[in-house]
């Protein structure tokens, strides 16, 4: 296990951050209603939208992925942020593609932020192939379940991976 507390204690907070606002909305209380990545939307709704989600699986994954991907690989607090940045940076465009008609095309959730660490550490796992072929099928499995931002979660494992392989150059 790596030492990087920093990086920990903040996946931590936003994990458990997460699981708060979802059971938060899952009581009834409106909480953040109308935030994510969609047209027209503001600068707050994007910078908010990986602490929303559809629901407790959708919570319950999201977190657990970032968990595992920080405790276990090394992961940074300064990372993070910029894998935070760069999944609230996803042109709209791309991040409300689906394969299913999704009824509300709004982007929520903290994928975004799971899939950019997943292409920055990519390049620096052992078995590529194996994990570039779990990858295809969390995003084969999202496209299974419907209403996914199949966009999003390419855009930001392409970014991660670029940003991944321009480090080791």
């Amino acid at each position: 296990m790596y030492q990087r507390t920093d990086a920990k204690v903040a996946a931590l907070v936003v994990g458990v951050t997460v699981l708060g606002i979802t059971l938060l909305r899952a009581a009834g209380i409106p909480l953040f209603e109308g935030v994510g990545i969609a047209e027209g939307c503001s600068p707050a709704d994007r910078l908010l939208h990986p602490l929303v989600h559809g629901g407790w699986l959708h919570a319950l994954v999201n977190v657990y992925v970032l968990w595992q991907l920080v405790f276990f690989f090394p992961v940074s607090l300064r990372l993070l942020l910029a894998a935070y940045v760069l999944a609230c940076g996803c042109p709209v465009v791309v991040a409300v593609w689906t394969i299913l008609p999704s009824p509300s095309h709004v982007v929520v959730g903290l994928s975004g932020v799971d899939y950019v660490l997943m292409g920055w550490l990519m390049p620096s796992v052992p078995r590529r192939l194996r994990f570039n072929a779990m990858v295809v099928g969390w995003m084969l499995a999202g496209m299974v379940a419907g209403s996914v931002a199949v966009g999003m979660h390419l855009y930001c494992y392409l970014c991660g991976t670029i940003v991944g392989w321009s480090r080791r150059l």
